[in-house]
């Protein structure tokens, strides 16, 4: 097939160059020389183009680069001057090198100049008949690579999910991790503190029974005032059962005094209810002591419910 491209290329380049005689072919080297640059093809003419064609057969530019390449100048001539036999037979005779390199690149995946020979080819001869064969070679290596890439995005879109998926659960871990840590921290620190007031309750408890002197001395020393009841109108109930408030230890130590004022109601079976803090100084520390003695009074049962305040004196006992 070389060959026989070589006879026809021969004929078509001595068809052109019948009026100049064989000698005057040594200037060849400065014609060479000339046509380094390639022009656009609509800017040459015919004899123009035939020499560049000349000159990209002598360096085996068959089909590239594009522009400049003895297809691209024949289909121009074929275009300025069609029905030329010589270019007719050289297009025909360069058909087969398109179709190899047109497949070739296909092989070697690059599918951009598969698609390039593809049309140089359709523009050489709409009815070649290697054209159906490459068109759906290239329709499948390019669904191939389509399929390919989708793939490819798909994986790393995967990845991507699959790596954010992972440190969402580390995340979650670690936060719960450090809630249990600090969950185990408060139980510690609840445990502790349960301890030392276990501690500090039976240094009270202690502290209490070896001084009983101090304690009784504290106990009368609450000096109760005169209750509503005992100072009302005959119809306020009757006093049964009297209580006097313990006075706070932490307040004995410190030796502090105070007194506590607090409303309550007298119940119809004569019982306590609703004792209520009305006024304490200092505020707070006999508070508690107060309240409770209040709900340990016991009234004379009346079959009604009296409302009465009380305030309670809390001294220290004199040495």
């Amino acid at each position: 097939m070389r060959v026989i491209a070589g006879l026809a290329l021969g004929v078509a380049l001595g068809g052109c160059g019948s009026e100049v005689p064989h000698s005057a072919a040594s200037p060849a080297p400065v014609a060479d020389a000339a046509l380094e640059l390639p022009a656009p093809l609509d800017e040459l003419d015919i004899e123009g183009l035939r020499a560049r064609a000349a000159q990209a057969l002598r360096e085996q530019r068959i089909h590239t680069p594009a522009g400049d390449s003895a297809v691209d100048y024949y289909l121009a001539l074929r275009d300025k001057e069609p029905g030329q036999i010589d270019v007719i037979g050289a297009l025909d005779e360069l058909q087969p090198y398109v179709v190899i390199a047109g497949e070739q690149a296909l092989l070697d995946d690059d599918l951009a100049e598969s698609r390039r020979l593809l049309d140089l080819l359709a523009r050489m001869d709409p009815q070649a008949p290697a054209l159906p064969r490459m068109r759906e070679g290239l329709r499948v290596a390019e669904a191939t690579r389509e399929r390919k890439t989708r793939e490819e995005t798909e994986r790393l879109m995967a990845e991507r999910t699959d790596a954010a998926t992972v440190l969402t659960a580390r995340r979650e871990a670690a936060r719960t991790a450090n809630t249990a840590l600090a969950n185990a921290a408060m139980k510690a620190d609840a445990a502790a503190s349960a301890l030392a007031a276990d501690a500090a309750a039976a240094k009270t408890g202690s502290v209490s029974a070896a001084q009983p002197v101090a304690a009784s001395a504290a106990t009368p020393a609450a000096l109760p005032a005169t209750t509503s009841a005992n100072a009302g109108p005959p119809a306020m109930p009757r006093l049964l059962a009297d209580a006097s408030p313990r006075y706070p230890l932490p307040a004995l130590n410190r030796k502090i005094e105070g007194s506590v004022e607090i409303s309550f109601t007298i119940l119809p079976d004569g019982r306590v209810g609703a004792p209520r803090l009305v006024s304490s100084e200092p505020a707070g520390v006999f508070d508690a002591a107060a309240l409770a003695a209040v709900a340990r009074l016991r009234f004379e049962a009346s079959g009604q419910s009296h409302t009465a305040r009380r305030t309670l004196n809390f001294r220290l006992p004199s040495r």
